[in-house]
């Protein structure tokens, strides 16, 4: 049986990963559309990266620590909901992999990054790959056991 000290604790710490993430996409969005339709134009700021470094922080603490702890997951099941946070798992990590895409793959000429920005988008992006994963954990046990398998090797 979940306590309810312990069900809080999970949604602190998830919490804590949601808002760093929803800070992150605030400010990155809006960026990489500039980007997008203006290479040359793109001005790094400090405002964009005291944000950045503060939502990745967030998100960072809260899924280091709850991966120490490990609190349980939810007990509820619903599958459509489970589904919906995996759909969202899913988009978020194609927006990280779009950023990297562009920056690290297409890379414009008349794009200019600092060397210290290609760090923070490193780690900005392995913090949203770690926010994914929670995502995912959360929708699979959000949607239960699969019954339509009956082990590993996939027989039925």
């Amino acid at each position: 049986m979940i306590t309810a000290g312990e069900a809080s604790r999970y949604f602190l710490l998830f919490a804590m990963q949601t808002i760093g993430a929803v800070i992150l996409f605030r400010y990155a969005v809006p960026l990489f559309r500039q980007v997008l339709l203006d290479p040359g134009s793109h001005v790094p700021r400090t405002q964009n990266l005291v944000w950045s470094l503060s939502a990745i922080a967030l998100m960072q603490t809260g899924y280091w620590i709850r991966h120490r702890l490990r609190p349980p997951l939810p007990q509820l099941r619903n599958a459509f909901v489970g589904h919906i946070i995996l759909f969202i798992a899913r988009m978020s990590f194609v927006m990280a992999t779009s950023i990297f895409g562009f920056v690290f793959i297409v890379r414009r000429p008349e794009l200019f990054v600092p060397t210290s920005r290609y760090v923070v988008l490193i780690v900005g992006l392995f913090a949203l790959f770690c926010y994914t994963q929670e995502l995912d954990g959360l929708g699979r046990a959000l949607i239960g056991p699969d019954s339509g398998r009956t082990g590993a090797s996939g027989s039925i």
